[in-house]
């Protein structure tokens, strides 16, 4: 199956989960497959930006020598609540995410954290997050599954507590003080 057949698997079980055809917007990098970031709108008010064009080619990570089509595939998505198009601009941002495995050696994986140094979207106070597993099933595909990978928005602070003591921790925290985890323009959390 050719990369161009592999994402058009993902883009239409895409389509499937989220019941409708995403808004797309595409980034390009140098010597890296376009990255596409769809935006799907699963109830009014609410989004969810996914990638597509991660998942072109398996993730190796930069101490590899060799690629392995068994190396994992995968797509990242971010879901939040924005009523007035106030995070627009996230796409950009994941979009830099999503190239990560192709420019830096990243593999991206469940409870990993992300952290951008910049805000995530403008009046956003989130940075980066925690990688999870996301509602949507891994997509079969000839070239092998593609997950799709959820990045639960965090702020600095909150990630550079998870960096201490590790995302099962800070996941904890957010379910203690009830976080808004849809909510990009939050504070961070009481960690104390």
């Amino acid at each position: 199956m050719s990369s161009v057949e592999n994402l058009a698997a993902v883009d239409d079980a895409l389509a499937e989960h989220f019941g409708h055809r995403p808004v797309r917007a595409s980034m390009s990098f140098v010597g890296v497959h376009p990255i596409e970031i769809l935006r799907f709108e699963p109830i009014p008010g609410e989004r969810a930006y996914v990638s597509l064009g991660m998942s072109a080619q398996p993730m190796t990570a930069a101490t590899e020598t060799i690629q392995s089509a068994d190396d994992p595939r995968a797509e990242l998505m971010v879901y939040l609540r924005d009523e007035i198009d106030a995070f627009a601009q996230l796409w950009r941002q994941l979009a830099v995410l999503a190239a990560s495995p192709a420019v830096e050696g990243v593999v991206y994986r469940v409870g990993m954290t992300v952290d951008l140094g910049t805000p995530l979207a403008q009046n956003s106070r989130c940075t980066g997050g925690v990688l999870v597993e996301s509602a949507v099933a891994a997509v079969p595909t000839l070239a092998g599954p593609v997950e799709i990978l959820q990045l639960l928005p965090a702020t600095s602070t909150e990630l550079g507590w998870g960096r201490v003591r590790g995302s099962v921790a800070l996941r904890q925290r957010w379910a203690e003080r009830d976080t808004d985890l849809l909510d990009l323009a939050r504070a961070a959390v009481d960690l104390t």
